[in-house]
């Protein structure tokens, strides 16, 4: 198993600690197969603790939100208010980037990655007391956490899925890794290959879990993979390969299981009982969140996503002007970006922290029902999509009617600025102009050098694979504009 991807991601994670999440234990790989992946306890024990680098400062936790918000019109290095400078998202707010100094997913991901091969490469061992059923539920976990990982990545590093650039690496997506005993110096797979192994480790996940089945345990159930999740993420992925039809199919499995329903607008509004504050989950939106607490190693730490957010910590990455004037008087989502209490420099209320300690925490929500409609809405604008019952016009009116704003009429340009609302600060609008061949535009920047546009097509869109991984295999291909 010494395989390249794993050293380096071993090495990666050993500066951030073990998951505590689900149950008291680590993932797995730190340990011998012969002793862990024996039982199906064992097997089970690692899916658990495959979740938890999902908190990792390098993920959720912090970098994978903080570095996408930054890139974007809805942040900024707040320079002129000398508490809000250690430095820290310099590069991103820049968009500057290079192969020493680039964005820290990929270990922690492919780490993860290999993590569930080893249970998916165990579960039909002879010896693993269980049925076919509980070993499907453990499977289906695993195929998601792949499929997300892969996702995660393949957004990050390469160009958009339907992208018209002639380089040869605006065509390639990331390497696939489905067994443990992988090629040891894999190349990157194309961007055809990697999104339809997602679809397909999806897919297998939707067949093969039990539809009441979440795991057991621990933290409330939107931080655990279920076929809600499962159906969730199929819609965010048709939707960036332009498989219109099917993102609305699965959203709307989503929306008419009655097992979400949608925030009200003094639920969002900033306050002490607002939803971006709860500990434990009680219904709403959250479809699959990363759940996080002081006690776990993962994502926390002066760096975390509350610390670089709030004035009350670093504040490196602060709000703009520009997010705060998207929105009308009366939308509940305007009370979400402040300004610090000297009223000077914005900052979300996303990231407040949950209140359990003076580097708080939050829950990282990934999936959650307003997307749902939105991507329905975005889907149905498109030739020949249908859905029984739906419109884009009632979509966006839910959103809405629900947020306190005025429905916008169901045009392709609404339906965009209605999500660069509804989900500001949760690592959306880099990657949604990027799979709608958009530039990124902003006015409301601090100092000369930061950029105001990147065009669509800008090398920009796929960040530079780290030396150290073009070093210890030469099989990479660099993205193209980061080779000197």
């Amino acid at each position: 198993m010494k395989k390249y991807i794993i050293i380096v991601a071993l090495a990666a994670l050993a500066l951030s600690g073990c998951s505590k999440d689900f149950l008291e234990e680590a993932p797995k790989q730190s340990q011998s197969d012969v002793l862990t992946l024996s039982t199906f306890e064992g097997l089970d024990a690692a899916t658990a603790g495959a979740y938890g680098p999902l908190a990792s400062n390098n993920w959720y936790g912090a970098d994978f939100i903080l570095s996408n918000e930054m890139q974007t019109m809805n942040g900024k290095r707040w320079t002129n208010l000398s508490q809000y400078i250690s430095g820290r998202y310099t590069d991103e707010y820049a968009v500057h980037y290079t192969q020493t100094g680039t964005k820290p997913l990929w270990g922690t991901a492919y780490y993860v990655i290999l993590s569930v091969n080893s249970v998916l490469e165990h579960l039909d061992d002879a010896g693993i007391e269980a049925t076919d059923q509980q070993k499907n539920n453990l499977k289906a976990e695993c195929l998601f956490l792949r499929a997300l990982a892969h996702f995660d990545l393949v957004r990050t590093y390469a160009q958009p899925y339907n992208n018209t650039l002639t380089a040869e690496s605006a065509k390639l997506g990331v390497p696939v890794i489905l067994t443990v005993d992988a090629e040891a110096k894999p190349k990157r797979a194309t961007l055809v290959e990697t999104f339809a192994q997602i679809e397909q480790d999806l897919l297998d996940a939707e067949a093969a879990i039990d539809p009441a089945y979440v795991r057991s345990g621990g933290n409330n159930d939107a931080s655990k993979v279920s076929i809600y999740a499962i159906q969730a993420l199929l819609s965010r992925v048709y939707l960036y390969m332009e498989k219109w039809q099917e993102a609305a199919d699965y959203a709307t499995k989503v929306i008419n299981s009655g097992k979400y329903t949608m925030w009200t607008a003094a639920q969002v509004a900033d306050g002490d009982d607002c939803v971006w504050r709860e500990d434990t989950r009680k219904g709403g939106e959250v479809i699959f969140e990363v759940w996080t607490n002081q006690t776990q190693s993962y994502g926390t730490g002066n760096e975390n996503v509350w610390a670089m957010t709030t004035y009350l910590g670093y504040g490196d990455c602060g709000a703009s002007a520009d997010l705060l004037n998207l929105y009308e008087a009366g939308d509940a989502r305007k009370t979400l970006v402040q300004s610090d209490p000297d009223g000077n420099g914005l900052f979300t209320m996303k990231y407040f922290g949950k209140g359990v300690g003076s580097i708080d925490a939050n829950n990282i929500i990934i999936l959650r029902l307003s997307e749902m409609y939105l991507n329905r809405a975005e889907a149905l604008l498109h030739p020949g999509v249908t859905v029984t019952g739906a419109s884009a016009v009632t979509d966006l009116a839910t959103i809405a009617n629900n947020r306190g704003a005025t429905p916008l009429s169901a045009t392709l340009a609404n339906v965009y600025l209605e999500q660069a609302k509804e989900f500001a600060w949760e690592a959306h609008l880099w990657f949604d102009l990027a799979r709608t061949g958009r530039p990124m535009t902003r006015t409301d920047v601090s100092g000369t050098s930061i950029p105001t546009n990147i065009p669509a097509g800008d090398y920009r869109w796929a960040m530079p694979i780290a030396n150290r991984e073009l070093t210890v295999n030469p099989n990479l291909i660099q993205n193209d504009g980061y080779n000197n």
